[in-house]
Formats: structure tokens, C-alpha cells, sequence
């Protein structure tokens, strides 16, 4: 059982670091993205969060 949690606990590991990485990185303000650039970084994001609310999910399955 706790193969699964450990298996998630590296998926969302490797998700926060890799949007940590990019953080470092000099970024455009909103204003100079174009509607693609925006429509990314708007995916992306919500592709994290989903990342993160299946981590906890997951985690109070098997933990729980």
C-alpha cells in the first residue's frame, strides 16, 4: 500500500520541481504574453493544481 503513495508523492515531487525550476527563470509580464503564451501559462497552472489535489487525494486514500 504504501507503494502507491510513494509512486504519487514522486509524481507531484517531480510536478513542484519542475515549476520551481521555472520560477528562477526571467519571466514576460502578462501584458507582453501573447493569447497562446497566456493560454499556456493559464493551462499549465491548472494542470498543477490538479497535480496537487490528486497528490492529497491519493495520499488520504492510501494513508487513510
Amino acid at each position: 500500500m504504501w507503494g502507491a503513495g510513494f509512486a504519487a508523492g514522486i509524481g507531484v515531487g517531480f510536478a513542484i520541481g519542475l515549476i520551481v525550476g521555472r520560477l528562477g527563470a526571467k519571466q514576460k509580464s502578462w501584458s507582453e504574453l501573447s493569447d497562446r503564451e497566456r493560454k499556456l501559462r493559464i493551462g499549465l497552472i491548472a494542470l498543477g493544481v490538479i497535480a496537487l489535489a490528486a497528490g492529497v487525494v491519493v495520499f488520504f486514500l492510501v494513508g487513510g
